[in-house]
Parts: C-alpha cells; sequence; structure tokens
C-alpha cells in the first residue's frame, strides 16, 4: 500500500503544512501476527507527539469494534498511540470510530486525531473509480512519457512548463494518472514526482483504454491558412509513417487554441463540401506540435486517430507504424 502511505505524507503536508518521515517501528515483531498481516506499521512524528500508523494492506474496511480493538493492542505492546489509516471509510462507519475516539485518517477526506485536537472534515466519498477516460491535460502527460523517453521523476511545475498548462492542471492529471495506476507518484520533502517506468510499451498498452481521439472536429478548407501551425496528420501522415498511399485532400491537425483564433480572421476560408476543398484540417484537443515528429504528428495520436476506421489497409498500415516504434 505504498500509494496509500504516500497519500497520507501528502495530506498531511496539504492540511496541516508538514512533511513528516515515516520509520519503521521498534519491537514490531512482538505484535501479534494477525495485526503484523492486516497492516503496515510506520513510526511517525505529528506535532511533537510520535504515533504508529497502521497503513491497511488491502482494501477491506474492518469493523469500527475492529479497529479499535487493534489501536488498544499497538498502544499497550509499543507504548505508543496508534493511528488508522486507511484508503476510504463508509459515514457508519466513522461515526462509530469517533465515538470510540479510535484515531484515524483518510487522505483526502477527514483527519480524526483527538489526542492532537484534530478533526479535519473535508468530503465522503466512495473508494475512488477508476478514471474512464483522460482529459486532454492527462492525455498530454501520458504522450509526453512516451514520446520524450522520460528517465528522472518530474515535477508539476515541470510539466506545466514543458506541456503549457497550469501547475494546478497538472497537479490534477497526476491525480488521474494516479488513479488509473499508471506511474508511481511520491512526495519528497516539499516536491511531488512523478515517475514513469521506462517500459514505455507497456505504459501505452496500460493507458491505450484511457486515452481518446484528439480529434476535436474535422473543417474542410479551400486552401490551407499560412499563419496556422498545423502538422501532417491523418491519412496523409500515415502515409509518411508507412507504404499507404496519401490522400488525394492533404490532412493537417492544428490545436483548438489556434483555430479558435484564425478562423475568426479568416471564416471565408471555410466550406461546407468536401469535393470543393483543397484539404482537411483536423481540430485537436491538445497542440499536435508538442509532440511531433518535424512537421507530422506522433504515432500515439495518430493511431487514437485513426483506431475506430474500419479499412483493411489503414488497419494494416498502423499496425506496421506501431511495431516500427523503437520501445
Amino acid at each position: 500500500m505504498k500509494d496509500l502511505v504516500n497519500r497520507f505524507k501528502r495530506y498531511l503536508s496539504d492540511t496541516l503544512g508538514i512533511t513528516v518521515t515515516l520509520s519503521k517501528p521498534a519491537n514490531v515483531g512482538s505484535l501479534p501476527f494477525f495485526l503484523q498481516d492486516s497492516y503496515d506499521l510506520y513510526q511517525v512524528g505529528l506535532l511533537n507527539e510520535d504515533f504508529i500508523v497502521l497503513a491497511s494492506k488491502n482494501d477491506n474496511e474492518p469493523t469500527p469494534a475492529t479497529i479499535h480493538k487493534h489501536i488498544d493492542i499497538v498502544n499497550q505492546q509499543l507504548r505508543m498511540k496508534a493511528v488508522f489509516l486507511h484508503s476510504s471509510i463508509s459515514s457508519f462507519n466513522r461515526k462509530r470510530l469517533i465515538e470510540y475516539k479510535a484515531p484515524f485518517v483518510i487522505p483526502g477526506n477527514q483527519m480524526y486525531l483527538p489526542d492532537l485536537g484534530i478533526d479535519l472534515r473535508e468530503y465522503f466519498i466512495k473508494k475512488r473509480s477508476k478514471t474512464a477516460i483522460f482529459g486532454p491535460s492527462t492525455q498530454a502527460v501520458i504522450l509526453y512519457a512516451l514520446t520524450k523517453k522520460m528517465t528522472e521523476p518530474v515535477t508539476p511545475t515541470q510539466l506545466a512548463e514543458e506541456l503549457g498548462y497550469s501547475r494546478m492542471t497538472m497537479t490534477r492529471s497526476l491525480d488521474e494518472i494516479e488513479s488509473a495506476e499508471l506511474a508511481e507518484v511520491s512526495i519528497v520533502g516539499r516536491k511531488r514526482l512523478v515517475h514513469f517506468d521506462k517500459n514505455r510499451k507497456e505504459l501505452w498498452e496500460k493507458a491505450l483504454p484511457h486515452l481518446r481521439s484528439p480529434v476535436k472536429e474535422n473543417v474542410w478548407l479551400k486552401t490551407l491558412i499560412e499563419e496556422l501551425p498545423v502538422c501532417q496528420a491523418g491519412l496523409t501522415a500515415l502515409a509518411c509513417y508507412s507504404m499507404l498511399t496519401p490522400p488525394q485532400k492533404q490532412v493537417y491537425a492544428a490545436f483548438v487554441k489556434d483555430w479558435k483564433h484564425t478562423k475568426r480572421k479568416y471564416p471565408h476560408k471555410i466550406i461546407s463540401y468536401p469535393d470543393e476543398a483543397k484539404c482537411e484540417l483536423e481540430v485537436w484537443i491538445y497542440s499536435p506540435g508538442l509532440f511531433a515528429n518535424g512537421k507530422i504528428v506522433d504515432p500515439f495520436s495518430l493511431y487514437l486517430s485513426l483506431r475506430d476506421i474500419k479499412d483493411e489497409r489503414v488497419e494494416s498500415a498502423m499496425e506496421k507504424m506501431m511495431e516500427s516504434i523503437e520501445w
């Protein structure tokens, strides 16, 4: 439950403004085996008081009476106050634990430490569900990890600078990534770090169900607008990555923010009928230039934009493109 411990440390930092170090307590071997099997035990200093943290090893929620009993055993045998740590808690059990005056912490939910006079209540939720589909900024982080060959942990601030999002947006994106268990997110001092496994192929396969097509809309243009930053996309880009014959009408991609500004200046360039168009423009939810190979969109985003096309030629070309990636 390393993730639970990291969230505990981050929760203390966010709510109390303190950075803590967890260590293995002495004499833990003297505790009953059922306690050692049920919890990872840590010693931590909170506001000049030492506590033993009982970090649950699984998602099963013990009864309040059981938790109270376990805390008492630790209090008596290790001569130190114990705190129950779990990922979630029901409203009913929360009330029962408070009636027992049993200290507990549910990161992002509640911190009840009666010996320190702390009862912080934020919101009560069931276990965080897996994110179905990532937002654009979160997908951008995943693509950054896939295309930039990240070898060192990075902070939300570094990601914000690289990808053009705010630090707060990157923090929320890391929450999504952490929830989907696609990276290790840790706290070092006051810094939050995200570290992706070096096996990029495994990351791609695990992330794929959470990723969406980057294409927000398709627009037909009389001619390409020179001041609009674009990359080759669609079947035009796929032809560059494979032996597929290029389409008659070139396909390009532009960031939705750039397109909003440009289309106000050149409304006469947009047409409704593909037959009269010189090119097709895909409007993307993130900037295609962030991960482009020169002027060609990256193969991961390209795959996502084309994967719903049911055409044997296209499917075969996409398969060869993905096989050629140097993982």
